[in-house]
């Protein structure tokens, strides 16, 4: 966040990445959400606009908090994996003691995992969801919704 203009590019590239108007408007939802937080309790300006979604707002709140990037990309990673984990116990289904047992399992990864990514340079840099926006397409149909409409 130290560098407006790279935060742009990289704010714009996270926005364009979004694979369906479902995950933009879930990102975008996200991030009004967060937004009204950062005003409320924080009692802070936000800058970043809703319509760039979640990711760059909650960077820019990371970087005015001077957070460490090892703690943010900690906490984001095991959030994601929490978040991946309860939408399995939902979907497949799993019982809760089986996400319970993958949580355990994997929750000591992340710290390599964010080693790893720290190491990374830009153009190394992806994203890796295979079928994720097939998935998106589908949620009208699926047994348990996962997506926003």
């Amino acid at each position: 966040y130290d560098d407006p203009d790279q935060f742009l590019i990289w704010a714009h590239l996270y926005k364009a990445s979004r694979e369906s108007k479902e995950l933009l408007a879930e990102s975008q939802q996200l991030a009004f959400s967060l937004n009204a937080w950062i005003k409320d309790v924080l009692k802070k300006t936000v800058e970043v606009k809703k319509q760039f979604g979640f990711v760059p707002v909650y960077a820019q709140l990371c970087g005015r908090l001077e957070l460490k990037d090892v703690d943010v990309l900690t906490a984001y990673t095991f959030t994601v994996l929490e978040n991946q984990v309860l939408a399995a116990v939902k979907t497949v289904p799993l019982g809760q003691m089986a996400g319970q047992r993958i949580l355990w399992h994997l929750h000591g990864r992340v710290p390599q995992a964010v080693e790893k990514a720290l190491k990374l340079k830009d153009e190394q840099l992806s994203s890796a969801l295979p079928r994720y926006a097939m998935l998106s397409m589908k949620h009208e149909t699926q047994y348990s919704r996962l997506f926003r409409s």
